[in-house]
């Protein structure tokens, strides 16, 4: 039995993949795999979720299937079939093109939902990066400047610098371009996306993370009810 969740790039896999490296282990005990697999850029993963999330679907009726692409950016599609301007309307075209594409895999059968049910239509709101700002201690600590014999800089308050909770983050300044800025100040370099994000991801608390970012919590909460597996087990 396996968790199929289509992203775009492989710096999600790596980071979320850290991120909660601890449930992983105990789906595993439980019979569950969970894969992340990259799709490309966003528009790779317009073109490809249907067919993609489909053929899972349908190849075993106990898999379970989850889309998280990043809601940001979304303008360019504003004259394309893949129109979104929030959330709910991003999780509206991932739901009809996997749909669609499993109409045409397994003929129009009246039990289709029992298919779709099996799927939850998410993303990351806006990008990965809102998981940095959710793990404020981790961030915080990774920019912390490497310099001998010199007093660390508490940055006190950094989490002032966006909004709060951080999914609400304004889509015109998103999450990534924060840590972006916060890089270039502290460290005076660049984010290294598929470096830093994983860095950061791998010591951070899930809890506080899902906490801080309820929409990301809602599909982790998803993924726990169907494998009888939770991410956070009560002790």
């Amino acid at each position: 039995m396996k968790v199929w969740i289509f992203v775009e790039g492989s710096s999600d896999v790596k980071a979320l993949s850290a991120l909660w490296s601890g449930w992983k282990q105990n789906l595993r005990e439980k019979g569950w795999g969970i894969q992340l697999i990259p799709l490309g850029d966003k528009s790779n993963y317009f073109k490809d979720i249907g067919s993609r999330a489909a053929e899972k679907l349908a190849n075993d009726a106990r898999d379970l299937v989850v889309g998280l692409p990043d809601l940001y950016p979304n303008r360019g599609y504003a004259k394309t079939d893949y129109k979104h301007d929030n959330l709910r309307e991003l999780r509206d075209v991932q739901t009809r093109l996997v749909k669609q594409h499993l109409q045409q895999q397994i003929g129009r059968r009246t039990d289709i939902d029992s298919y779709m049910a099996r799927f939850y239509s998410s993303a990351l709101k806006h990008d990965l990066e809102v998981l940095l700002l959710a793990a404020t201690s981790q961030l915080q600590s990774q920019l912390q400047p490497k310099m001998p014999n010199k007093m660390p800089n508490k940055m006190p308050n950094m989490s002032k610098s966006w909004r709060q909770p951080p999914e609400e983050q304004n889509q015109n300044k998103p999450p990534k371009i924060i840590v972006k800025e916060l890089f270039l100040k502290h460290l005076k370099r660049s984010y290294r996306e598929n470096m830093d994000s994983h860095a950061i991801l791998s010591k951070a608390d899930l809890r506080e993370v899902a906490q801080q970012c309820p929409t990301f919590r809602a599909m982790i909460d998803w993924i726990g009810e169907e494998t009888g597996v939770p991410w956070n087990p009560a002790p």
